[in-house]
């Protein structure tokens, strides 16, 4: 009798190994084949519009690796550049906005003196401050481009910070009174970690916003880097090695974010996460 009612429920239910299989295929379809396919078309429409074969562009990548630029410099030497100068820049923005972010979301009165300031500097471009970066380090164009970095991690990190700061629970910040926990004891324990997931995305923005500053500071000058290659490559009419510069600049971008993402989830393992 058992038997014959197990098997004829077994027909309206979907095995669990089916189901897993199911969401296996269904994961690898959208993270791997699918961003596959798109990349695909992606780089079929630039080629067409570049007139560079694949063929084209892995020689101009072969090039750059064994012989180097037209100026003798090898790929390797302009990452090596590219890197320094955005991580020098990235430290100075997270060593100066996350403090100031927690200062200005948490005491009023810093609020309400640099409150108005920021949000008058915050939407003038990174781009905007490249002639008055040039006048202020013209001896020193290593300066202006790690300055150029720093304005454009900065603000996204200041305000990432500011809103978590502020998004943090009175009543968690009250009952750590109660307990007789000090101010700095306030800051570590309760509104730091309460702003942890906002702190991170300003991370990941200013970052990515830093990053895309990056290459176009290095096109003012320097003479190495991911954003001069591709400038004096375009002028020497060396298509294949700009796209190889450009996807380069893409991957490098996408490697680091995704560390932030490895990071954001070992640290913030408490944090849940919201899917359909």
């Amino acid at each position: 009798m058992s038997t014959i009612e197990n098997s004829s429920e077994s027909p309206g239910k979907i095995p669990d190994e089916q189901k897993s299989l199911n969401h296996i295929s269904r994961t690898i379809f959208l993270r791997i084949v699918l961003p596959v396919l798109l990349i695909i078309l992606l780089w079929h429409l630039i080629s067409t519009i570049s007139r560079s074969s694949l063929e084209e562009v892995f020689t101009a990548f072969i090039q750059l690796v064994t012989v180097g630029d037209s100026e003798g410099y090898f790929l390797i030497d302009h990452v090596r550049m590219s890197l320094t100068r955005v991580v020098i820049g990235f430290a100075f923005a997270m060593a100066t906005a996350i403090p100031l972010g927690i200062a200005i979301g948490r005491y009023r009165l810093i609020d309400s003196v640099l409150g108005p300031v920021v949000e008058a500097m915050r939407p003038i471009p990174p781009i905007a401050w490249i002639p008055l970066a040039i006048l202020m380090f013209y001896r020193n164009m290593l300066g202006a481009q790690v300055f150029i970095i720093w304005v454009g991690a900065f603000f996204p990190i200041l305000t990432n910070t500011t809103t978590g700061v502020k998004r943090t629970e009175p009543v968690h910040i009250d009952s750590a009174k109660t307990f007789g926990a000090s101010e700095l004891q306030i800051l570590s324990k309760v509104v730091v970690p309460s702003a942890g997931p906002e702190i991170f995305a300003g991370l990941r923005i200013g970052f990515g916003i830093g990053w895309m500053c990056l290459v176009a500071a290095e096109m003012i000058g320097g003479g190495l880097g991911l954003g001069y290659l591709v400038l004096i490559m375009q002028q020497i009419g060396r298509t294949g090695a700009v796209i190889v510069s450009m996807l380069l600049i893409g991957l490098i971008g996408f490697l680091i974010t995704f560390f932030f993402f490895f990071i954001e989830k070992r640290l913030l393992k408490w944090r849940q996460t919201v899917s359909v």
